[in-house]
């Protein structure tokens, strides 16, 4: 695995991916909320994870963080377009610089996940948790089994931001 001096900057954003519907919600607040701020604040929204996901991340406290992921065509994307089809979602990039925020953890699976553990981006960058070439898509063909499972194990990890991603970081909101 090869990293530069600062491995962060290998990231070139991160993204969040939400239906259309809340848009107007985000643009409201002003940025991205956790799901437990906004039932807390009985807010209407409309959830990116089936009902099993939402009981886990309560279960797991991952409720009161926004997740956030590496690339667009995130894998989950798949489960809800089978659940909803007429769904339509976004990708929201969100600067890479949320990165360096303090509170932002890194998993290295799916953060809902029994027994996943959460590290600071700090000690994910020293403990080289973080598979930048296989997110950055520089480890050959995904034609070959073992560099597939290195990528799709590299995308299940999972940067978590407490509470709230403000609008600041939100690079790319529609503005119609």
């Amino acid at each position: 695995m090869s990293t530069p001096p600062d491995p962060l900057l290998a990231i070139t954003k991160l993204y969040h991916f939400t239906d259309v519907r809340n848009l107007p919600l985000i643009r409201k607040l002003d940025g991205l909320w956790s799901t437990a701020k906004l039932k807390k604040g009985n807010t209407e929204f409309f959830p990116g994870g089936n009902q099993w996901s939402l009981d886990q991340d309560v279960n797991t406290g991952m409720d009161y963080y926004v997740h956030l992921c590496w690339d667009k065509n995130h894998h989950m994307e798949k489960n809800i377009r089978e659940r909803d089809k007429d769904i339509k979602l976004f990708y929201l990039e969100i600067d890479r610089l949320i990165l360096y925020e303090k509170g932002v953890l890194f998993t290295p699976d799916v953060a809902n996940g029994k027994n996943v553990p959460r590290h600071t981006v700090p000690e994910a960058v020293a403990g080289e948790m973080i598979d930048y070439d296989a997110l950055n898509r520089k480890i050959g063909s995904l034609r070959e089994s073992a560099n597939q499972m290195r990528r799709q194990k590299a995308e299940r990890t999972e940067i978590l931001v407490p509470e709230r991603v403000a609008m600041k970081w939100i690079t790319n909101f529609p503005h119609g």
